[in-house]
């Protein structure tokens, strides 16, 4: 009795452990290629524009309201960008800046933005035609405090932005600017982000 109950418990214990091994290789797989941009502790490889406000506390990066930017270190062409956001008031203005230039005044002076506000705006783009389902990302969107996914995948012209895993904005009309930075914009909001990633699909 005790040795088959012992072969069942350790046949168990492989199983467990060869179901764990096979989601890490998934999630490995999903990720693959992609860099962090957020160590989760400093703003190191960001650069606070035009007198930000962003700071890194609590493993976020976070925005108390003022204006300006948050810069990224690299500029980029085409790529698949991942972060996680969330607004802490409602109706809380912001945006994620692609293939922005560094300068302007206040905010980069050439940009493409696809808009971050908890409103029928969320997930608009600037800059550029485009087609949004409001009604779907209006759906998926998540209340104050709990955090969303963006995922923003840019090539040539091509746009494509899931919120929450949904695709909700396309657009084939970002051929004007080529290359540029990310940016994350301060527009008086409180918002907070984690979890930034980019995988650089430029040749």
């Amino acid at each position: 009795m005790f040795p088959n109950r012992s072969l069942a418990l350790s046949l168990f214990a492989i199983l467990i452990g060869l179901q764990g091994h096979r989601g890490a290789a998934a999630e490995s797989t999903a990720e693959a290629g992609f860099v962090r941009l957020f160590d989760g502790k400093t703003l190191d490889g960001w650069h606070l524009m035009n007198g930000a406000a962003f700071v890194a506390e609590d493993g976020v990066i976070k925005l108390n309201g003022g204006r300006g930017w948050l810069r990224s270190d690299k500029e980029y062409s085409d790529f698949v960008l991942r972060l996680e956001l969330r607004f802490m008031k409602p109706r809380q203005d912001g945006g994620v800046f692609l293939r922005a230039s560094e300068e302007g005044n206040g905010w980069p002076s050439r940009r493409y933005e696809v808009q971050s506000e908890n409103s029928p705006r969320m997930a608009k783009v600037f800059g550029a035609n485009y087609d949004l389902n409001v009604e779907l990302a209006q759906k998926v969107l998540k209340p104050i405090e709990e955090w969303n996914e963006y995922e923003i995948k840019l090539v040539g012209a091509n746009l494509e932005v899931r919120l929450n895993g949904e695709l909700v904005t396309t657009s084939d009309g970002l051929s004007k600017y080529t290359r540029g930075y990310i940016g994350l914009q301060g527009e008086g909001g409180f918002h907070e982000y984690r979890n930034i990633r980019i995988k650089d699909l430029s040749k």
